[in-house]
């Protein structure tokens, strides 16, 4: 803050002159007052736990294992899905941020766990209660919700609600539209998310109180706002997915609590999102006829094996510079594995516009679909058709060497478990022992089109 020297006006700016006495060089910068804190994180709520003042150290030898956050009972989603990524659910005490697209079902998915809950505090400030009121009424079937309403973007009501209500569970839509008082700048700046950030961490500690805060994305998909709001955070939480498609991939990457290479499949339904037993199966379950340009690769989500089906199509070029076109593979890198193609395999992939997708809206971003993109380019250019009981995977180097890629032990057992019976893959050692899944390990590219004939 700057402070007129003439006429005492403070202001958030330095100028040159007084806007109110139009007085010259009398503005001077004056140092913000220290906010007095009202503790430090302690060791729980046990016998050293509480907030303790600078100069009383925890001996950790001392607390137990009953002391810690996850031991206290973790509030239950009742998604089985979402409370096996979170660790076994939300910790007392945690500060939980969900972030994803507009539209792509935040708002559902914190409402379907309010209503699992007792006692929960919705407060919003993009929504008035009468919105929030509807979703409610559309995913309670059974009418049994318990949750409490309040529109606001001061965050002096909302620490102020969630010291005097103590619920079990407080819901802030979202952080970018709170504003703290002690901040002069507009909500959703940095300052603003920060600040909030940081008194809302402090609150869940203090009260117990598990919070969940929804954050706004950017263009690029990443969570708007300072860095420091993901590290300020216990768990951070993306709900991903295409708005048209009914799948949504619920992704944790970071989590005190838990772990962090789970992924939770969930499917768009009229009552709200539900859990996906089978994943792999709904993905294939509307696979076509057998038609030259499809195959089946799989990829890891976490610790979750997902057979997908990539298609290629391509015709011939009637311009001088050929197409490449690709929906959930990265552009550059299909370009790549046209070069190694035209190269390796002496395809004219030059003569011909090549397009690339990948069916459901999943993001094929590892090396394991590179086999598979080659075998589907070049089944199109051939007009061959590759069986739909073959599945392949594997990385393909710039030589035309085919590499081993991680956990092809679990692809191998989710494709026998789908009903597959071929699998072109890289060599490797220790295979799993599979009953009805033929293993056929290729060392290169151009051997791949033999296997298949025979």
């Amino acid at each position: 803050m700057f402070k007129c020297s003439a006429c005492e006006t403070t202001t958030a700016k330095w100028s040159g002159k007084c806007l109110k006495c139009e007085a010259w060089r009398t503005l001077e910068e004056i140092p913000d007052e220290p906010k007095q804190k009202k503790g430090l994180r302690g060791g729980g709520s046990g016998s050293h736990g509480g907030f303790l003042n600078v100069g009383e150290p925890i001996e950790l030898r001392l607390v137990s294992a009953s002391d810690a956050p996850g031991a206290r009972g973790r509030l239950l989603s009742k998604i089985s899905s979402v409370d096996e990524l979170l660790g076994g659910g939300l910790v007392p005490g945690s500060l939980v941020l969900l972030a994803g697209e507009p539209g792509i079902g935040k708002s559902t998915l914190v409402m379907q766990i309010a209503i699992a809950a007792r006692g929960v505090l919705y407060i919003s400030g993009e929504e008035s209660a009468e919105q929030v009121g509807l979703r409610t009424h559309r995913l309670d079937n059974n009418k049994t919700a318990d949750v409490k309403f309040i529109g606001t973007t001061d965050f002096a009501h909302v620490d102020g609600a969630i010291r005097k209500y103590k619920p079990s569970l407080a819901i802030v839509d979202s952080v970018q539209t709170m504003r703290h008082p002690d901040i002069a700048s507009e909500a959703g700046s940095v300052a603003q998310v920060r600040a909030v950030a940081n008194a809302l961490m402090e609150l869940a500690n203090q009260t117990g109180v598990p919070v969940i805060i929804i954050g706004h994305v950017t263009k690029d998909g990443s969570v708007a706002g300072p860095k420091t709001l993901e590290h300020l955070v216990d768990v951070v939480l993306a709900l991903e997915g295409e708005r048209s498609d009914r799948l949504r991939f619920l992704r944790c990457f970071k989590n005190r609590f838990g772990p962090t290479d789970e992924v939770a499949v969930l499917e768009m339904l009229e009552t709200g999102l539900q859990p996906v037993a089978d994943p792999s199966g709904l993905l294939l379950e509307e696979r076509s006829l057998p038609v030259p340009g499809s195959v089946v690769t799989c990829l890891m989500d976490g610790n979750r094996p997902l057979l997908v089906e990539i298609q290629a199509l391509t015709s011939r070029t009637t311009f001088g510079f050929p197409q490449r076109r690709a929906q959930g593979v990265d552009v550059g890198r299909l370009q790549i594995l046209l070069a190694v193609l035209g190269r390796r395999m002496g395809l004219p992939v030059d003569q011909y516009d090549v397009f690339v997708n990948v069916v459901g809206g999943i993001q094929a971003d590892e090396p394991a679909a590179d086999l598979a993109i080659c075998m589907a380019i070049a089944s199109s250019i051939a007009e061959k058709t590759i069986p739909q009981s073959v599945l392949a995977f594997g990385e393909v180097g710039l030589s035309g060497e085919i590499r081993k890629i991680k956990q092809a032990d679990k692809r191998l057992k989710e494709a026998e478990r789908q009903g597959f019976k071929f699998a072109l893959i890289p060599q490797m050692k220790n295979l799993p022992t599979l009953k009805t899944l033929k293993v056929a390990p290729v060392t290169d590219i151009k051997t791949v089109l033999d296997k298949i004939d025979k």
